[in-house]
């Protein structure tokens, strides 16, 4: 009798208490990945992948953390200025989540470019740049997986939303301090200084009514922008067709795209902002 419960006790030890060499061999594979990861999360915020890291970081199990990667064509011949804009708003997402309190090994921010990483893009069936996916945990990734740039645009905010729907994790966005703008109010003001100071003895010109009509004018030119409008109103980048899944641009409405897209950008689709060949 005790013979029977010892054997028993035994067998279910085998299978349930003792890991088995396969087993451990993954786990001890997924902590050297995490370790890895995290060792150039801490040297810089996007960790920078060719075809192999992809292969071995991204889609080879075990995985247990989610990856977000933009794929992009940064090098100078490519001509993709959107590149350029949106890895600096990639850069600041990043950056927020790594220097981020609440910070883990949950989700990594990684980049593939096309010169170092054509076999991805490939890989994927990727023939334009930028774009943005979430490769989850767990499973394949899926329609919603994909961001959509043309819709949302890529404000560093807008991304955090979009991981925040796919991941669970929540980020808060911080923007380095931007001294453009007061620097430019102290040159102007010296400016108004400097010219108030050399003609302090004939200050006839304040009450000159072109000089004021003149800066009326400018100040209204300024606010009916169709930057001002934008900032005020928040509007959308682009409008998605729920039907039909097309982007749709409007001249009667007013979408942020018509003041961000440059001379090169126009030229292009909105829908493959850049075709790599």
């Amino acid at each position: 009798m005790y013979l029977k419960v010892f054997y028993s006790l035994l067998l279910m030890l085998s299978f349930y208490g003792i890991p088995s060499t396969g087993q451990k061999k993954k786990e001890t594979l997924l902590s050297e990945k995490v370790g890895q990861l995290m060792d150039w999360t801490g040297k810089r915020a996007v960790i920078r992948m060719n075809g192999e890291k992809f292969r071995r970081f991204v889609k080879a199990p075990p995985r247990n953390y989610s990856v977000v990667i933009m794929f992009t064509a940064l090098q100078p011949q490519r001509q993709c200025g959107v590149c350029k804009q949106a890895d600096e708003e990639y850069q600041i997402l990043a950056n927020s989540w790594r220097y981020s309190s609440a910070f883990t090994n949950k989700v990594f921010f990684a980049a593939v470019d096309f010169d170092e990483g054509s076999d991805v893009f490939q890989m994927l069936n990727m023939n334009s740049a930028p774009s943005f996916i979430h490769f989850p945990a767990k499973g394949k990734p899926k329609k919603s997986d994909s961001y959509e740039l043309q819709v949302r645009g890529f404000a560093a905010e807008q991304l955090a939303r979009w991981v925040g729907d796919r991941t669970d994790v929540q980020i808060r966005v911080i923007r380095p301090p931007n001294y453009a703008g007061p620097l430019m109010l102290g040159f102007l003001l010296a400016v108004i200084g400097g010219l108030a100071y050399l003609r302090r003895n004939n200050l006839e010109f304040l009450y000159n009514k072109n000089v004021w009509a003149f800066s009326a004018l400018c100040f209204c030119l300024i606010m009916t922008s169709g930057q001002m409008w934008n900032h005020i109103r928040g509007p959308p980048y682009a409008h998605k067709n729920p039907t039909t899944g097309q982007v749709v641009l409007s001249i009667k409405s007013n979408f942020i795209c018509h003041m961000h897209r440059c001379r090169p950008c126009r030229e292009m689709p909105l829908t493959k902002p850049l075709f790599i060949k």
